[in-house]
């Protein structure tokens, strides 16, 4: 049975300036309707209800559920904070595209009450991690439910990243860099590389080129359960390892990533009527 709503967090983006007044509105209707509700400190203050704020790490312990107000970028930001808790994530569409929202800000209060009744469901979503190893000592990790990106900065040389799956090396990839992608990710970056669209419910990752300098280089696709390593060589450029666009890390030369499925699950609200066909075509505009 379906754990009723009770509490709710608002994650919020920040420089949007029809939030704070959407914000209030909502509060207000959450409140008339006895559902607790949390933000940040900073989104408390700016309308006037600083009783309200909380720190993002001490949320999870207090709600059931995480609305976004913002892009497909701000629920990514939050899925990477609260996937470890377990936490179901909502978006309202404050961006462009909003392939991962719910909803847009005119229908928000018809959005809150088809939470409040339970008409939603959650879909779980497989997530990336990402290892560096170097010199054998492992120096970062993290999660992403888009992508993990090799890229290099512009007006530098190409790149040489060898690339095998569970220990069988498949190519040596010249170029600016790869995407590893989710299901999920792959309406994103990997759709403007070239890669292909995958449903978000079949269990894959997706391996993309940028700009690789051989006709060869071609998208792989490959099961969760396998795990792909990637060693770069970047004696003249400057190279980073990108988590869903926000998240950084500088490499080195010689530094080793593995890339496999994360243990943590994205848990995206969904409504009875969404379909991922249908998004597509809209957002994509086809037919």
């Amino acid at each position: 049975m379906k754990k009723p709503v009770k509490s709710l967090a608002f994650i919020c983006h920040p420089a949007r300036e029809s939030i704070p007044p959407l914000l209030k509105s909502l509060v207000e209707w959450c409140e008339e309707n006895s559902i607790q509700v949390r933000m940040t400190s900073r989104m408390a203050k700016i309308i006037e209800r600083p009783e309200l704020g909380m720190a993002t790490h001490e949320m999870a312990a207090h709600i059931d559920m995480v609305i976004v107000l913002g892009g497909d970028g701000s629920i990514l930001e939050a899925t990477r904070s609260f996937a470890a808790d377990g936490l179901p994530i909502a978006g309202i569409n404050m961006g462009h595209l909003g392939f991962l929202t719910l909803e847009e800000p005119g229908n928000a209060v018809e959005f809150l009450k088809k939470i409040r009744d339970g008409k939603f469901r959650i879909e779980n979503r497989m997530m990336l991690n990402a290892t560096v190893r170097r010199n054998g000592k492992k120096v970062f990790s993290g999660i992403a439910l888009n992508d993990v990106v090799i890229q290099k900065e512009p007006m530098l040389r190409v790149i040489n990243i060898n690339v095998s799956i569970s220990g069988c090396v498949i190519n040596t990839y010249h170029g600016d860099g790869l995407i590893f992608s989710t299901p999920t990710g792959s309406t994103a970056y990997s759709l403007s590389a070239g890669g292909p669209i995958v449903p978000p419910w079949v269990s894959v990752i997706i391996l993309c080129p940028l700009n690789c300098h051989t006709l060869s280089a071609r998208p792989v696709i490959t099961s969760d359960q396998e795990v792909l390593t990637a060693r770069v060589g970047c004696i003249h450029s400057k190279v980073d390892l990108v988590l869903d666009g926000q998240e950084s890390f500088r490499l080195q030369d010689g530094d080793e990533i593995d890339i496999s499925r994360a243990q943590e699950l994205a848990r995206i609200v969904v409504f009875q009527s969404r379909n991922f066909f249908e998004v597509l075509r809209k957002k994509m505009k086809w037919g």
